[in-house]
């Protein structure tokens, strides 16, 4: 994971559900973002914002947000946006862009549950369930119990879609 993907998580808290997050987060994001490598022409403004230049964050943060095309798609109020955030959920975590948990929770919450639990996302679910409840005793690792989120997403984007 490259901080590029903290840049995506907070475009999702942002967008979904209207967070603010602080100035100084943002600035230190884009400083992280910018030494692993990330290039955007906004991202050098946000890393290099003084405390005096703060007010500046938020538009420079949409400007990355942007270039970057790492928003997910809002609104999601209706099925059909909620199926096609979900989809893009799914996309992120077969990309790698976001971790399984995250992302496998995200789907949770603002696919299963606001879709009125689909069979179709129940095995990915469950997979987010067992990582949730996973203790070192297991036979499985958590890495394997990602992966197997992975798989599920996988799975969805390659049948039809929405899923049934």
């Amino acid at each position: 994971m490259t901080h590029r993907n903290d840049l995506r998580v907070l475009a999702i808290r942002e967008a979904l559900y209207e967070e603010i997050v602080g100035a100084d987060v943002l600035i230190a994001t884009a400083l992280n973002a910018l030494l692993d490598g990330v290039d955007s022409p906004s991202l050098p403004l946000l890393a290099g914002l003084t405390r005096r230049e703060e007010g500046d964050a938020h538009d420079l943060f949409n400007a990355v947000v942007n270039e970057l095309n790492i928003a997910p798609p809002t609104p999601a109020k209706t099925a059909p946006e909620r199926w096609n955030l979900v989809r893009w959920l799914c996309q992120a975590l077969v990309d790698g862009d976001l971790k399984p948990e995250y992302a496998g929770r995200l789907i949770w919450w603002e696919g299963w549950d606001e879709l009125g639990y689909p069979e179709s996302l129940r095995p990915l679910v469950g997979q987010v369930s067992e990582w949730d409840d996973w203790t070192p005793s297991w036979t499985i690792d958590r890495h394997q119990i990602g992966q197997l989120i992975v798989d599920e997403a996988k799975k969805l984007l390659d049948g039809p879609w929405p899923p049934k």
